[in-house]
Parts: C-alpha cells; sequence; structure tokens
C-alpha cells in the first residue's frame, strides 16, 4: 500500500476555496429574490382596498376561512329570532356550521353559500351527517351574485368591505327581514350602526366577540354633499 502523500493542495488548489465565490454569489441571489418576492406580496396585499375588492388579485376567494365558535353559532341563531317557517341564508358558509345549527334547533330552511369548492365539499358532508339534507343546500356561489331577496335571515361572518358592497342585496330583502353579523358591521361599524349588539364570552381563549343585528330595510346615512 503506498504511503499518503504528505504534501498539501495549495490554495488554488483546494475545492472549498474553488466553490466559495459562485457558493456566496448564489447565496446572496437566493436571499434577494426572496426578499424581492415578499416585498411584491406585501404590496399587492397593502393595495387591496377596503371598500372595494380587486379582482386580478382575490384568486377567487373573498376572505379567509376562520371557524367560528359553537357559543358564536348558538348566539348569531338566537338572536335572528328564527321560526320554522324562516328562510336563512348563510354567506361564506364555509363547513356549513351555522346553517347547519339554525335548520337543527329551529327547523327551518337554509341555503349555505361559499365560493371555495372545498368548503362546499365540507359543508355538504356536514349537512348530511347532521341529517338536514331536507332542510339545507349548500351552494357553490360568489356572494356577491347571490340573490338574496327570498331571505328571512342572513348570517354572515364576513370582512366589512365585503359587507358593505352587499348593501344593494341587503335592500332587496322584505322588510322586517333580519341580518346578523359576527364582529364586523355593515362597512364600517359607525357607517350603519346596528340595530342590537350582544357580547359573547369565549372565556378559554379570553376573548369576547360581537353579534350584531339590522332589520331591513337598512337605515343608510344620507349622501354626503360635493
Amino acid at each position: 500500500m503506498d504511503a499518503p502523500s504528505t504534501e498539501q493542495p495549495t490554495a488554488n488548489e483546494r475545492p472549498g476555496h474553488r466553490r466559495t465565490g459562485p457558493l456566496v454569489i448564489g447565496g446572496a441571489v437566493i436571499v434577494c429574490v426572496a426578499i424581492i418576492a415578499t416585498v411584491v406580496i406585501y404590496q399587492r396585499v397593502d393595495a387591496l382596498p377596503t371598500s372595494q375588492p380587486v379582482d386580478e388579485f382575490r384568486r377567487g376567494l373573498n376572505a379567509p376561512f376562520i371557524t367560528t365558535a359553537d357559543a358564536i353559532v348558538d348566539k348569531m341563531v338566537e338572536v335572528a329570532e328564527l321560526t320554522p317557517d324562516d328562510v336563512v341564508y348563510d354567506l361564506g358558509c364555509g363547513d356549513g356550521r351555522l346553517v347547519i345549527t339554525a335548520a337543527l334547533k329551529h327547523g327551518c330552511h337554509g341555503v349555505g353559500i361559499d365560493i371555495d369548492p372545498e368548503r362546499v365539499a365540507e359543508a355538504k358532508a356536514n349537512v348530511k351527517l347532521h341529517g338536514v339534507e331536507d332542510l339545507v343546500e349548500i351552494r357553490e356561489q360568489d356572494v356577491f351574485t347571490v340573490d338574496v331577496s327570498q331571505a328571512d335571515v342572513i348570517l354572515m361572518y364576513l370582512l366589512p368591505w365585503m359587507t358593505k358592497r352587499l348593501i344593494p342585496q341587503f335592500q332587496e330583502m322584505a322588510p322586517g327581514s333580519r341580518i346578523i353579523s359576527h364582529d364586523f358591521g355593515i362597512g364600517d361599524i359607525k357607517y350603519i350602526e346596528p340595530d342590537s349588539t350582544q357580547q359573547v364570552l369565549l372565556e378559554e381563549e379570553n376573548e369576547t366577540h360581537l353579534v350584531h343585528r339590522w332589520d331591513t330595510p337598512l337605515k343608510l346615512p344620507p349622501p354626503k354633499s360635493e
């Protein structure tokens, strides 16, 4: 067996030295690209107005899906003062728990609307699981295209710019219909003040949530003078 060589490679011959330059440059390029991409994303998010949607940034979705706690669901259904004769629309229904609870507790008919196919599939599965297929229908649809004129009650957990944009649809509802919202107002909460607001304390999360109610027709503020 040959004895190991005692000669040391020169700086130019060492693999580490030959690759350090490209690795550093390559790493710097990756970091720069990541920073630029992050800045672009945040610029797009910041560019979204609070009162109007920007369709090219919506990507088919209007708001993130956030599960509503059971205590809030129960309070929303309670505040709606439902009867078996009511037709309830749940705008942005998610997993369907609001409209399903309304049907289970009061025997009313309900329609859940969501634009996300995954949520629609989940909601339909939950409708079947709870045995309310004869009372609850789930539709894949954009809430801004929904005819709510036949609804006696609207249940929703939508962002303020969305609820403000829905005002013309709400005004098509029959007088005395009810609109129930979790936390958010119709536009800014001061834009159209609720007829009532109730608090719901979630003790485990140490959070207080709000349930607002409006009776139709909505009392719109006077138009701003030019």
